[in-house]
C-alpha cells in the first residue's frame, strides 16, 4: 500500500513538473479584452460590426464567409483606420488580439 502512495506521488510530482517546465506554444498569444475596448471607444473610435458565431460576413477579396469563432470579433473605425478586436481565452498569433487595416 505504501508503495503504491509513493508511486503515485512520484507520478503526481512528474506531470505537475511538465507542466510547469515546459514552455508556452508561442503560436498561441492573449486576445483583446474588454479593456482593450473601452480604451478604443473612450479615444474616438466607433464600434461598426459585431460577428457573433454563424454571422454573415464579406472577405477581403468579396467572397462570403460565415465567422466560426466561438467569442464576438469587434470591427471599430476611426478616419481611415479599421481596427478588428479578436476576443476569446487565446488568438493564434497571426491573427493576433487585433487586426489593423486601411480604408
Amino acid at each position: 500500500m505504501v508503495i503504491i502512495k509513493n508511486l503515485s506521488f512520484i507520478v503526481f510530482i512528474f506531470i505537475f513538473s511538465i507542466i510547469i517546465f515546459i514552455p508556452e506554444d508561442k503560436a498561441w498569444v492573449d486576445c483583446s479584452d474588454e479593456k482593450d475596448l473601452y480604451r478604443y471607444v473612450y479615444d474616438g473610435w466607433k464600434v461598426d460590426k459585431i460577428l457573433k458565431y454563424g454571422d454573415i460576413s464579406d472577405t477581403d477579396v468579396g467572397q462570403i464567409s460565415y465567422y466560426k469563432g466561438e467569442e464576438p470579433q469587434i470591427y471599430l473605425s476611426k478616419q481611415d483606420t479599421i481596427k478588428v478586436l479578436n476576443f476569446g481565452w487565446r488568438c493564434w498569433f497571426e491573427m493576433g488580439p487585433e487586426l489593423n487595416y486601411k480604408k
